[in-house]
């Protein structure tokens, strides 16, 4: 019976740590700025 009790407690410390990464993964790999649609991205106009 407490082999079941650990497995649920591993499942939903899984689920946790997967919803954690999703949360916090994608925002490493956008380009600059906060993404709060306040400009202060930055963007690198080219020479003319």
């Amino acid at each position: 019976m407490m082999y079941i009790q650990y497995a649920i407690i591993a499942l939903v410390f899984i689920i946790a740590i997967v919803f954690m990464v999703k949360k916090f993964w994608p925002s490493k790999t956008q380009s600059g700025g906060c993404g709060k649609g306040c400009g202060c991205s930055f963007t690198e106009k080219a020479p003319k």
